[in-house]
């Protein structure tokens, strides 16, 4: 655009000066008049359009406002000056002057150029608008009048001495003063990038021309007759034909645009059905992929911590010496605590183990972890804690809590090989959604308090590809061997189950921030000191049921409740167990598998034996605990649960809340 007026400047500027020179200086009158019978374009006219020559072009400059405000006041004097102290234009024998038309296009250009500075305010920019749209109208009705050779144009007194040059100056002017500003008006709609404007850009010269031209055609055509009959219906059939076509061009422009969405929606639709595909496509591959990297570290630790077993039992079998016996066992022993720790890690990523959560204190659980820590926190290492959340409780599972806090730790420890820094805080916070402190809508977290446990490391830290693969299962950065890939996807795993979430922040050679955020509870009326379980009690005989369908775990379980003392018999199924209680004395505690063969699980055993037999405890099993069965039978939800692998003490204290009515 500001080419565009650039261009009709300089027109109006050379061809001002060029009437002005050459036609009135030197006397040239086909240059002032174009034909005989036509009006003449007097100097003060000339002025008048070279002056908006100048303004039009000032209004570009970094100096506008007070350019293009001085350019508008001269012009209203040379107006004013043409209007009432015309110069002598008898040169040519003619009665030239300024048309009463020339002057108001001449005023209301001086107006758009005056008001230019003030365009910000919306009041001055309508009233701008306003004068360049009237100019133009009041051009164009002079412009129609010469195309249709209108006698009675020239007989008007306002347009009568409007000579045709300067309608064509006016038009330019204040054409090149519309489009100066695209942004305000109507000139912003016929402009604008939108479809509605491009379509009325394509019809516009349709509809300004072919009326222009159907109606030159009907003057013509009646001059060579007289008839009024003829002159209405010639009109009336080009009207027609006017309207006719302009409709048939805006419904193919239409019909065209309509097409095209069509196609766009279809080449949209096609494409995002082609992402989705993609998407499920790459959703499958990683879920086999992950799967595979599960399976594969399953394997390995599972398969080493067998052969630890397996060697051992053997040796057992084969050594007749008893004290190698005795280490041989406590090496079995071991290897299948570490496979027990193994599937715990599991459930507690995938959220399917069972927390026991008991109101703890945030800042004492971190004390008693950091105390197991220090065993193992080479010297190099130096220790720094800031616990500010003396009075947060929350509800947490300790042993979880320990065992996620200590991965933590240890993984920040091997960052470290060459000594550094570890930094321990606690503080309660405030989170508010939508933002909740960076944590992602994965950890489903609800506004409300928050404590927040960080630990900060000075260690080499994780560059962008190696952070946001932190969390996957089995991938670690540590050697063969040293490693599962299973601490910090155990961990998430644990804050997610317990309500909260984990958030991991590392920066490449500086360090690694990861913080642990809980529920902050209100409830203080359960919160008590706790001691560890005491399995060396003295143990009360009674008659037990246990309900499990392997073989061997119900008889492992026999020998040890009858070590105890216990009378014991077994059920491999829900049903043989209430074929037993209906034949047989009830026994005191049933111990029951959740999940079983047949159409009777555990949750629903349970509920059956509360019905039934109301005195009869229960005790709950199982290595894979269902959150929809659990959420299933509310009465059921109290009974104490036991997570497999179950090792004897456990077993036994147990066994002896269950009996005493704990």
């Amino acid at each position: 655009m500001r080419l565009l007026c650039l261009t009709f400047a300089a027109i109006l500027v050379a061809g001002g000066v060029f009437v002005l020179c050459v036609g009135w200086l030197a006397g040239y009158e086909p240059v002032v008049r174009i034909r005989d019978l036509y009006p003449a374009m007097v100097p003060e006219t000339a002025l008048t359009l070279v002056l908006g020559g100048i303004g039009l072009a000032l209004i570009w400059s970094p100096n506008a406002r007070k350019s293009s405000r001085t350019v508008g006041l001269l012009m209203i004097v040379v107006t004013a000056s043409g209007v009432f102290a015309p110069s002598s234009t008898d040169r040519f024998g003619h009665d030239d002057g300024m048309s009463l038309a020339t002057a108001i296009c001449g005023i209301l250009a001086a107006i758009s150029l005056i008001v230019w500075d003030t365009q910000r305010v919306s009041m001055w920019r309508s009233a701008r608008i306003a004068a360049e749209t009237l100019g133009l109208i009041v051009v164009m009705v002079s412009l129609i009048g010469y195309v249709m050779s209108a006698q009675a144009l020239f007989d008007n007194p306002v347009f009568t001495k409007m000579a045709i040059t300067t309608t064509a100056g006016f038009l330019m002017l204040f054409t090149g003063l519309l489009v100066s500003d695209t942004s305000f008006g109507w000139v912003q709609v016929l402009l604008a990038r939108e479809p509605g404007s491009a379509l009325l850009r394509r019809i516009l010269p349709f509809v300004v021309l072919v009326p222009v031209i159907l109606c030159a055609i009907s003057v013509h055509t009646v001059a060579m007759n007289d008839d009024a009959v003829l002159r209405l219906s010639l009109l009336t059939f080009f009207v027609i034909v006017s309207v006719v076509m302009c409709a048939i061009f805006f419904t193919h422009h239409t019909n065209l645009s309509e097409r095209r969405a069509l196609n766009a929606r279809a080449i949209l639709l096609d494409s995002e059905r082609a992402r989705q595909a993609a998407e499920l496509a790459l959703s499958r591959s990683q879920k086999v992929e992950a799967l595979g990297k599960l399976v594969g570290g399953v394997a390995h630790d599972f398969n080493n911590s067998l052969t630890v077993i397996l060697g051992n039992l053997e040796l057992i079998s084969a050594d007749d010496d008893r004290a190698a016996r005795a280490a041989y066992v406590q090496e079995a022993i071991n290897a299948s605590n570490q496979a027990a720790h193994l599937t715990r890690q599991l459930l507690a990523y995938g959220r399917k183990s069972r927390l026991e959560a008991l109101p703890n204190n945030i800042d004492d659980m971190a004390g008693a972890t950091l105390g197991m820590f220090r065993r193992i926190c080479p010297a190099n290492i130096a220790l720094h804690t800031d616990l500010n959340a003396p009075k947060a409780i929350v509800l947490l599972d300790g042993a979880n809590f320990q065992q996620a806090l200590l991965n933590i730790l240890i993984n920040a420890r091997d960052a470290m090989p060459g000594g550094g820094d570890i930094y321990l805080s606690t503080r309660t916070n405030y989170l508010a959604a939508p933002s909740l402190d960076g944590y992602d809508e994965e950890h489903n977290l609800t506004s409300g308090n928050y404590v927040k446990l960080a630990v900060r490391d000075t260690g080499t830290g994780m560059d962008a590809r190696t952070l946001a693969r932190a969390e996957e299962p089995f991938f670690t950065t540590k050697p063969v061997g040293e490693g599962s890939g299973l601490g910090l996807s155990a961990v998430s795993g644990f804050c997610r189950q317990s309500g909260g979430g984990l958030k991991i922040e590392s920066e490449y050679g500086v360090g690694t921030t990861v913080t642990m955020a809980f529920p902050q509870s209100s409830d203080m009326s359960d919160f008590a000191e706790r001691k560890a379980p005491d399995a060396s009690g003295e143990v009360t005989a009674a008659r037990i049921l246990v309900v499990d369908d392997e073989p061997s775990v119900t008889r492992v379980m026999a020998r040890q409740l009858q070590l105890d003392g216990h009378v014991v018999r077994v059920a491999q199924s829900a049903d043989q167990a209430l074929t037993i209680l209906e034949v047989e004395p009830l026994p005191e505690l049933i111990i029951t598998d959740l999940m079983m063969p047949g159409h009777i699980q555990g949750y629903r055993l349970a509920e059956i034996i509360h019905q039934k037999y109301p005195n009869t405890r229960v005790l709950l099993m199982s290595g894979y605990e269902s959150e929809r069965n659990r959420t299933e039978f509310a009465r059921t939800q109290p009974i104490a649960f036991l997570q497999k692998p179950i090792d004897r003490a456990t077993l036994r204290v147990a066994v002896a809340k269950a009996l005493s009515g704990r």
